[in-house]
């Protein structure tokens, strides 16, 4: 733990050094609870606001009521749930290449969640309780079922240090930065990744934001009420967010993470992993980018870890009635000989968001690089269309294909070939209201040598999911 922290200790004097108070302006957005609530699926339901239903004018929806409750002068209640049922049918699974042939299942998922707010929100307790099933599947992973259990339990308390807003989190919550190329929610897998621990963010007058992290990721386990924190790994971290004109921005952000041991690539031991990154972002116009760049070093099983990626999806949205965006993704990840005993050069994401690679759970940021096309937009007010075309390759053919949560593929390390394949992918929301919405996700992997010399095939993907929220 000793190390984790000295690795710490120049980017925090740096990130904190960054977070001086800005001279130039910052315009606040209008809270868009106001135009349309719930959330949508994807962001974490405790970061809803609705005080504005105190004025009785703005009370528009008839679930507004149920949602939020006055207690006091300084206290208030809010309350949310959601239902979302998913049918998934998948040929090939795992390209076939670990027995796993097709897959037809139904899973459920279950929240209901209430924010409790004390002392004109200096004190906010969040509870979120959730049932998750899945009916049928013949190869479970640990997400996609775990019956009833806590998914977020949280305290925060607000103050100010100076000209400094503080809050400080502790307990189990979820946690996402930027296009979460190292943390992330998760909303399609059935069970959104969360974490115990705590965390400490320090916003300056300018809006510049820094967290400061210690967290263990939750082990999910099948019975009730048994998800735990994984006492054999340890996650510390800083993340600022620096706020350079309207609508730009950059985050500078560094994490160790310290498993007592892991079995990876055929080493077993301690492993102490270190990410350093930036984030640039930001819109100018109708043009849109959004790129990750991340190195990383340590140490596991006695070998040094020399690793790196790139995660970037820029776009151009017309100005139309159909709001096309025309998107462009390029991602690297660096790989290399996972036998060699002096090091491991396969970049680990960490807990990456893999959903734009499909819901087919065949990719992520380890070994890879892939380039595409992506195509955003709405042919009616309640419809929005996304597609994509995906062209995947090994970075070192000397390294395995990965899964996510770099699970190396079978009879993949022996052979030259580069290509892993082609994704063709197609997702429709009908969304007639806030609260509802019912998704349609196909897909289609066209296998490249790299697979088929394995031994594998083509992979064909169809999600079914309806989902109602308040």
């Amino acid at each position: 733990m000793r190390t984790l922290i000295t690795a710490l200790t120049l980017p925090a004097l740096l990130i904190t050094s960054a977070l001086s108070p800005a001279s130039h302006a910052h315009i606040p957005s209008a809270n868009p609870m106001e135009h349309s609530r719930p959330f949508p699926a994807g962001p974490s339901r405790q970061l809803e606001d609705y005080r504005f239903l105190d004025d009785p004018a703005r009370r528009t929806d008839p679930l507004d009521g149920l949602r939020y409750h006055r207690l006091g002068d300084s206290a208030w209640l809010q309350l949310g749930g959601e239902l979302r049922y998913a049918f998934t049918h998948a040929d090939n699974v795992a390209f076939d290449l670990n027995g796993q042939g097709d897959d037809n299942y139904i899973q459920q998922r279950a929240q209901a969640h209430a924010s409790l707010h004390l002392w004109d929100n200096r004190v906010r307790t969040f509870v979120q309780l959730q049932n998750t099933r899945s009916w049928n599947q013949q190869f479970p992973l640990p997400r996609d079922g775990s019956r009833n259990d806590v998914a977020q339990a949280f305290i925060d308390t607000r103050f100010d240090l100076g000209r400094l807003q503080a809050t400080t989190r502790i307990g189990r919550q979820e946690i996402q930065y930027g296009q979460g190329a190292l943390l992330n929610i998760g909303e399609q897998p059935n069970i959104r990744q969360a974490f115990d621990g705590a965390v400490l963010r320090l916003t300056t007058p300018g809006k510049h934001q820094l967290d400061l992290l210690a967290l263990r990721p939750i082990l999910y386990d099948r019975d009730n009420f048994d998800d735990s924190s994984d006492n054999s790994t340890r996650l510390l971290g800083l993340y600022a967010s620096l706020n350079l004109a309207p609508q730009r921005g950059v985050d500078l952000y560094a994490f160790a993470r310290d498993m007592d041991e892991r079995n990876f690539q055929g080493f077993v031991g301690r492993e102490e992993r270190y990410t350093l990154g930036t984030r640039l972002f930001g819109r100018q116009q109708q043009l849109d980018w959004n790129w990750d760049l991340m190195l990383q070093g340590g140490e596991h099983a006695g070998r040094d870890i020399r690793a790196w990626a790139i995660r970037s999806d820029s776009g151009y949205t017309f100005d139309n009635r159909l709001r096309l965006r025309l998107g462009l993704h390029l991602d690297v990840a660096s790989g290399g000989d996972p036998l060699t005993a002096s090091q491991s050069r396969t970049f680990d994401a960490l807990y990456p968001r893999n959903g734009t690679y499909g819901e087919a759970n065949l990719t992520t940021m380890s070994n890879l690089i892939l380039a595409g096309p992506s195509f955003n937009f709405k042919p009616a007010r309640t419809i929005e269309v996304y597609s994509s075309i995906l062209q995947t390759w090994r970075h070192a053919t000397d390294d395995y294909v990965y899964l996510p949560g770099v699970r190396p593929l079978a009879g993949t390390l022996n052979n030259s070939a580069r290509e892993i394949g082609t994704t063709y992918q197609f997702t429709g929301r009908w969304q007639p209201t806030a609260n509802f919405n019912i998704d349609l996700h196909a897909m289609h992997l066209a296998a490249g040598r790299a697979i088929t010399r394995a031994g594998g095939h083509d992979n064909n993907t169809l999600v079914v999911r309806t989902a109602m929220r308040f």
